[in-house]
């Protein structure tokens, strides 16, 4: 995903945070419509066994923690709560950092008032980041960092989502209806057991904006239009990977499989970049890539035979983005984004390559901080 895209849907993020008529196909039957795809979704938070790369990844998160606990943003230079969110995520999704989880956790308990809401509106992807969080930590979400009405995710979540008329099911503002927004929010409601009847009301919002090609644009309340790199418009991969894990986690329904979005996406090297077409001008990137692997694996179909590019799978193009032993020691396990290195690209692709995709369960974690086994001269 293009650095100044990425950063403003994270801005949107932040501030805050279909083809009508068709007839719905279940998801695990959505998947097996197009060749190669099988079986059904994947259990969400299951362990699976930790490759070297997830591993190093995760040790690279785990030493770029601060001393407070807190994830220092690249760009910014200040305290995150949306990184810090990432990187309990994927920390508990390899099964590293037991010291650092915890850390982390005490910090975003005491520094996500703003993150989740901004001027008295609610940021929904804000919301649902920290309660998926919370969740992966294996804390309190009703009583996240206290007693307060404000520390009750779950409370704030299910208030957050519209009840009545044309909104029913959509969290947050409709004038900034994004698929950020709705999908992590309806993520988190899912992974807090919320009541059945709000998740099938925000699941069946999200999935209703789907566009005939399998996508789904960022925004929820613009037509859908042909995904474009040069015009910045169109549904891209990121929004759709999103929307794919939060409809399959919810147990709902896909008009349009995403599989053929997600082919028509990639590049030739295996990975994938922000809009849905491969090439004209964009190329694939490690936090777009290890959104779409993270879908795949959602939907079974991180095997299929359709997304092998010239022997390459996209989880081995996701791991090609990673910093090795050739690399000084304090960039090693870290993940490059254009020829440099990215934190935040490094706390997107890390969960990927542990084989989960969202929610992440919580489980029991190891203290070590893993590194590549690298000789020395």
């Amino acid at each position: 995903m293009p650095a100044s895209v990425h950063r403003a849907a994270r801005a949107c993020l932040a501030a805050l945070l279909l083809g009508l008529g068709a007839v719905a196909i279940p998801v695990a039957s959505a998947a097996n419509a197009e060749p190669g795809a099988s079986g059904s979704p994947v259990p969400h938070g299951k362990a699976t066994m930790v490759t070297a790369a997830a591993a190093a990844g995760a040790g690279w998160i785990a030493r770029d923690l601060s001393k407070s606990g807190a994830i220092v943003d690249a760009v910014s230079h200040k305290p995150s709560a949306g990184d810090t969110a990432d990187a309990i995520l994927a920390l508990v999704a390899t099964g590293e950092g037991a010291d650092q989880v915890k850390f982390a956790t005490l910090w975003l308990e005491h520094n996500f008032s703003s993150y989740v809401s901004a001027k008295g509106d609610v940021n929904p992807g804000g919301l649902g980041l920290v309660t998926l969080a919370s969740v992966a930590a294996g804390v309190d979400s009703v009583h996240f960092g206290g007693h307060a009405a404000a520390d009750d995710l779950v409370a704030r979540l299910e208030a957050a989502e519209h009840s009545s008329g044309a909104s029913t099911g959509l969290f947050g503002a409709t004038s900034s209806a994004n698929a950020f927004g709705q999908s992590l929010a309806l993520l988190a409601l899912v992974a807090v057991k919320g009541p059945a009847t709000k998740i099938r009301a925000a699941e069946a919002y999200l999935a209703r904006r789907q566009c005939a090609d399998g996508g789904w644009d960022y925004s929820l309340i613009t037509p859908c239009a042909k995904p474009d790199p040069k015009t910045y418009s169109g549904p891209d991969t990121n929004s759709t990977a999103l929307a794919v894990m939060a409809i399959v986690a919810a147990g709902g329904h896909l008009a349009h499989s995403p599989l053929p979005f997600f082919d028509q996406s990639e590049e030739a090297n295996g990975s994938f970049g922000y809009y849905g077409v491969s090439g004209n001008g964009q190329r694939g990137d490690p936090d777009s890539t290890g959104e779409v692997v993270e879908s795949l694996i959602a939907l079974r179909a991180i095997d299929d035979e359709q997304f092998v590019r010239h022997a390459i799978t996209p989880e081995r193009a996701l791991e090609n983005f990673q910093y090795r032993c050739d690399a000084p020691a304090s960039e090693r396990g870290e993940f490059s984004y254009y020829g440099a290195p990215s934190q935040y690209a490094t706390l997107q692709a890390v969960p990927a390559l542990a084989g989960l995709a969202l929610p992440i369960g919580p489980r029991k974690l190891a203290v070590a901080e893993a590194a590549f086994g690298c000789r020395t001269a």
